[in-house]
């Protein structure tokens, strides 16, 4: 039903129509049309979008996944070597994980839930769609996330079970609190989307191997995502040459 491109494109149009008549008539390609409609989500004015504006949204976000190709986290290869122990439990990925079949992605907090107001939207936001936001600051109430805290909450338009937003500052102790939110919840495969420096990702790295190496017995998978590309491939080579 969702599966054809020409139906994601309808539906983009229906959508920035109902979002801004007058605005959407100066975007002409699709690609303009979807900046249109991140622009608008960033705003706090999505959030008073009517059921019919939601409705489209989410038509839109099931027709964009339908056409893309589904990852079974259990299927996946390590794109590196990692501490033989952990071969088949610990992977290192590349930054598609939107189609991945998991309990839980791990992201960024939103502006939404803690006190850095500088702070874009991960990517994982628009997919999820405008009532993963509103259910975020249902559960918060006016709180705000305190540092390395995590939230847990469910998801949707993406396949993972629940998405994790973690406040981070102190790398160590953020993950630490995330491996802690996964296990107390049963999450027993997850993705860290990770967009630092290499000195974060090897911080990130370490701390799970230690985790695990208290817990292993509660987890099948831990999928770290690099999404920077530089910074995943000098670590992939240097976790190969550690191998």
């Amino acid at each position: 039903m969702f599966g054809d491109s020409m139906n994601k494109e309808n539906l983009m149009d229906k959508l920035v129509e109902a979002i801004n008549k007058i605005e959407s008539k100066k975007c002409v390609s699709y690609d303009e049309k979807v900046d249109f409609w991140k622009k608008q989500f960033d705003n706090k004015s999505a959030l008073k979008w009517n059921d019919s504006i939601i409705d489209l949204e989410n038509q839109y976000l099931k027709s964009s996944l339908a056409r893309r190709k589904l990852l079974n986290c259990y299927d996946i290869v390590s794109l590196a070597s990692v501490a033989e122990e952990y071969k088949d439990k610990v992977i290192i990925w590349d930054d598609d994980v939107t189609t991945m079949v998991v309990d839980a992605l791990v992201i960024p907090a939103s502006y939404d839930i803690c006190d850095n107001k500088e702070r874009k939207l991960h990517d994982i936001y628009y997919c999820n769609g405008i009532r993963l936001r509103k259910k975020i600051i249902t559960i918060m109430d006016g709180e705000k996330l305190k540092k390395n805290e995590v939230l847990i909450t469910r998801s949707y338009n993406v396949l993972a079970d629940y998405i994790m937003h973690v406040y981070y500052d102190k790398i160590r102790d953020s993950i630490i609190n995330v491996m802690e939110c996964a296990r107390v919840n049963m999450v027993k495969t997850l993705v860290i989307c990770l967009g630092g420096d290499i000195k974060d990702v090897k911080v990130v790295y370490s701390t799970v191997l230690e985790y695990l190496s208290k817990y292993d017995m509660m987890f099948d998978k831990v999928i770290l995502s690099i999404e920077k590309k530089d910074i995943r491939d000098n670590f992939i080579e240097e976790l190969n040459k550690e191998a």
